[in-house]
């Protein structure tokens, strides 16, 4: 399945890996080399300092490490 992630990228064959209900407003994929993604949900909550909702990233401003490669298992 095709996810996107909190900035716009799309990620495919990529796995849920928390559960369905651990986070308000987001959930995390993980691809086939282990690098794992925040997904915002379809109809995040709003925050608790005002009403506004999450909305998606820009491209451009993903963190410098943002595509590096980790382990799950922390290796």
């Amino acid at each position: 399945m095709t996810y996107t992630d909190i900035y716009g990228f799309k990620h495919e064959n990529a796995t849920v890996i928390s559960k369905q209900d651990e986070f308000h407003r987001v959930f995390i994929i993980e691809d086939e080399k282990h690098r794992r993604f925040e997904c915002l949900k379809e109809h995040p909550e709003a925050t608790h300092k005002g009403p506004s909702h999450w909305k998606l990233a820009k491209q451009d401003t993903p963190p410098d490490n943002y595509w590096d490669v980790f382990d799950s298992d922390g290796k």
